[in-house]
């Protein structure tokens, strides 16, 4: 047994070797086994050698790619045995052979386990390849289709596993050239099938395949939910094939889905704007106080800022031209520089073309060096300019050198600087016949004179400078004034160029309120009996003269009727504007009881009420202006009501014979002239942004005005004839108004809210009235009193809030969650003549 042990170890390594050649050319091996072969060709050859810890630890890297496998471990073990008993000798050495030798059965049958599972994983893919080359050949590819399957017959190598997959694949093969070679010779019989459509229309082809390409990807989008994605790409189909159903049919999807979202953005709309009206009923609250806002500095150029930062100690110039004094001053300007920008010093330059070089005689101390400039050259007569890196001095007058510049300015600036002046009110004529054009370049002009005497008020002068001019055009103004002067107006503008408006939002709460309780007994008690009866015109009647809550609140009306010979013909009433009815009025009595007791009967009608109601009004408008214009917010109902009337005129005909009676024609007052009122409330609002762009000013004039009734006004008007008497009303009637007013002048920060209360009102109305001693008596009493009490209560509070807004629409300063001071408020979508297309974002 142990001469054949190098006969078997032979048979194994040559095994071992025979594997590793036969895994290696196999194109379709994997990595794992690839792997394990090679740890376990390794691991058996240690083994062999005597490199019993070289074989343990290939063995040991085997367990932990493969540490299921029964295999693997029992030939580690079997090597943890050798090196436990190496050295042993006699009866353990051939019991060592032995195992030696079951060790390697094992392992050859493991490895070929490896080669089986290589086998069928490779015979796997060639039946994946097949169908792969079948799908081929049922297009009309077959030459696709025998590459295909060429490369299944190539992947797999002769051996009794893979004999029979291999001769069905080959089977494959010649029937795809069977194939082949039929539509080869069915083409070459003229038919339209024998020019392929790649020949035919190449470009066509092309355009499918590319319309394919897009089709799955906007399906891909489409049903993945991005709809805009999908439907840019079925546009991009549409513009390559006009005609394409597939790409009209999802934009026809894509459209419907669009029209539901639009439905549920229309609920969500509603149900967000209810709650705002809802949320609206919140009081403010309180507002904490806020650091102050730094205020916006004036351009300064970095040579002025120089001029100045440096201070001089000392200079004393007497009898000292000129030059010499500026040669000085550019010379000590270096010394005492410590500002840091740039090269040390300014460089001050003379120009002086006409030799004057006055003296100067001047003595200063501890002054920056642009005040010292400022001294010297008022002193003499000069001026000096600052330009970008050198200050020139240079005679005044009309000598002076300008320059022009263009400075572009909005409408905002032009009202700011103006105070809201223009020369546009000629257009408020609407018969005013003219194109435009002269309207327009008189409101420029006067703009322009409005905006010259505001610089010259401001300290540019332009008098007094020869050839200084301003001109603005309705978008730039075009100014010649001396560098100086022009860097003034620059600086100007700076200030005033910040587009400063606010948004006014006017919440009004009204709350309205009235009950009433009443409870009275009217009694009628008639002794008279029936008629017929010969004590019935003898009895007595006793009746209660109560009143309602409604006529003790209602006022005592003159009569208005039109009456003939004492016999009223129609009642003329007031008109009534809706809600204006007192409470209570027009309501019937409870119940009323008739009877009869010892001939004499009784009626008892018994008014019980107790009602309540109430309104409520919520009102918050918003308007957004620029500072220092008026702002008007009017919640109201118009009312118009004549102021003139014509004059009554009456005629009365002529009598015919003896009898009949002449006619009478009465003409009554027709309105001629009409006023409107408002009934409500209105708010005229003046915002200014003050300069700390953090305060507002507030011009607040609130106005609640109430309908009282009407008042008639004249007597009547009295025609008479022969038998007959007709009297007319004036019908001359003037309403009356209860105004609330209120004109105020408020400072708040940005966002604040200005509270105006004060505008209540609470009417009671109350009625008692008894009959004497029978309304005193306790508890029977009750019966013959009428009581009862009204309250109408009124409330009204005004809340003004005021925000600085920036020309995109957003808070300018403060902001809100999820919005950025500065923000665009815009429409998510645009409308574009082919649809509706969505921002980008």
């Amino acid at each position: 047994m142990i001469k054949k042990t190098p006969i078997l170890r032979t048979f194994a390594r040559f095994l071992c070797s025979f594997v590793v050649l036969l895994f290696a050319s196999s194109v379709y091996a994997d990595d794992d086994t690839e792997m394990k072969i090679k740890l376990m060709t390794e691991a058996l050859q240690a083994r062999d050698s005597g490199n019993l810890l070289l074989a343990k630890a290939k063995l040991e890297q085997l367990v932990e790619i493969a540490p299921n496998d029964a295999s693997v471990k029992r030939i580690l073990a079997g090597v943890e045995n050798m090196i436990a008993n190496d050295g042993a000798s006699g009866d353990q050495g051939v019991s060592a052979q032995e195992d030696r030798h079951a060790a390697l059965q094992r392992e050859a049958e493991y490895l070929a386990s490896l080669e089986s599972e290589r086998i069928e994983k490779s015979m796997q893919s060639s039946r994946e390849m097949r169908e792969v080359a079948r799908r081929q050949a049922n297009r009309g590819e077959y030459d696709a289709a025998l590459r295909t399957i060429g490369i299944a017959i190539s992947g797999l190598d002769p051996n009794p596993m893979t004999q029979v997959l291999i001769e069905e694949l080959k089977r494959d093969e010649r029937e795809f050239l069977r194939q082949r070679s039929q539509y080869s010779a069915t083409t070459a019989n003229g038919s339209p099938d024998s020019i392929s459509l790649h020949e035919a229309s190449p470009d066509f082809v092309k355009l499918q395949q590319q319309i394919e390409v897009l089709n799955l990807r906007g399906r891909s989008q489409f049903f993945a939910g991005d709809i805009e994605g999908a439907e840019a790409t079925f546009k991009q189909i549409e513009a390559l094939d006009p005609n394409n159903s597939m790409a009209k049919d999802f934009l026809i999807k894509i459209a419907r889905e669009r029209q539901e979202m639009g439905h549920l953005n229309k609920l969500k709309t509603r149900e967000q704007l209810l709650q705002e009206v809802s949320n609206s009923w919140q009081r403010p609250s309180i507002y904490e106080e806020r650091p102050g806002i730094e205020t916006v500095d004036t351009v300064v150029l970095p040579l002025t800022e120089k001029l100045n930062r440096i201070i001089i100690p000392s200079v004393n110039f007497t009898e000292v031209e000129l030059s010499k004094v500026v040669n000085t001053l550019s010379a000590i300007s270096e010394q005492f520089d410590a500002t840091g920008l740039g090269v040390k010093g300014v460089n001050l330059v003379l120009i002086d073309p006409e030799r004057a070089d006055p003296t100067v005689n001047i003595t200063l101390r501890n002054l920056s060096l642009k005040r010292i400039l400022d001294f010297i050259v008022d002193s003499v007569g000069f001026q000096y300019e600052v330009e970008a890196d050198a200050v020139v001095v240079r005679p005044g007058g009309e000598n002076t050198n300008l320059d022009t510049e263009f400075f572009p300015i909005s409408r905002s600036t032009v009202i700011r600087m103006t105070g809201g002046s223009s020369g546009g009110g000629v257009f408020d004529d609407p018969f005013f016949n003219d194109d435009g054009s002269r309207v327009r370049e008189q409101g420029v002009a006067n703009d322009a004179q409005t905006i010259r005497g505001f610089l010259q008020q401001a300290g540019v002068d332009f008098s007094g400078i020869e050839g200084s001019t301003l001109a603005y055009d309705g978008s730039a103004m075009i100014v010649t004034q001396t560098r100086r002067n022009l860097e003034r107006i620059r600086n100007i503008l700076n200030r005033y160029t910040d587009v400063k408006q606010v948004e006014i939002e006017a919440k009004f709460l009204e709350i309205q309120e009235g009950t009433l309780e009443e409870l009275g007994f009217d009694w009628i008690v008639d002794e008279r009996g029936s008629p017929g009866d010969p004590q019935y015109e003898t009895g007595e009647v006793y009746q209660t003269s109560f009143r309602t809550l409604a006529e003790a609140a209602s006022p005592t009306n003159a009569s208005s009727a039109i009456i003939v010979n004492d016999e009223v013909i129609d009642n003329i009433s007031p008109p009534e504007l809706p809600g204006s009815k007192l409470l209570g009025a027009g309501t019937v009595p409870f119940t009323s009881v008739i009877g009869s007791i010892d001939g004499v009967d009784l009626n008892v009608t018994i008014r019980a009420l107790s009602q309540q109601s109430g309104s409520d009004l919520l009102s918050a408008p918003k308007v957004t202006v620029l500072s220092g214009n008026e702002a008007k917010i009017n919640v109201s109902q118009e009312f118009r009501y004549p102021t003139r009337f014509s004059d009554t005129e009456s005629d009365v005909g002529s009598t015919r014979g003896d009898s009949g009676s002449a006619g009478v024609t009465i003409t009554p007052g027709t309105p001629e002239d009409f006023e409107t009122r408002n009934i409500g409330v209105e708010l005229a609002v003046t915002p200014i942004v003050e300069e700390d762009d953090y305060s507002i000013t507030l011009d607040l004039n609130p106005r609640v005005t109430e309908f009282e009734g009407f008042v008639e006004y004249g007597g009547p008007s009295i025609a008479m004839t022969q038998d007959r008497v007709v009297k007319t009303p004036s019908g001359f009637y003037q309403p009356i108004f209860a105004v609330r007013e209120v004109d105020t002048k408020v400072t708040i920060w940005d966002g604040a809210t200005v509270v105006m209360g004060g505008m209540t009102r609470e009417d009671v109305v109350s009625v008692s009235d008894k009959v004497p001693f029978l309304g005193d008596i306790p508890f029977m009493g009750r019966l013959f009193r009428s009581e009862g009490e009204s309250s109408a209560k009124r409330n009204l509070l005004i809340f003004v809030t005021a925000n600085l807004v920036s020309p995109g629409g957003s808070p300018k300063r403060q902001t809100l969650r999820g919005v950025q001071p500065g923000s665009l408020f815009q429409n998510p979508t645009l409308v574009t003549p082919g649809g509706s297309e969505s921002r980008s974002q």
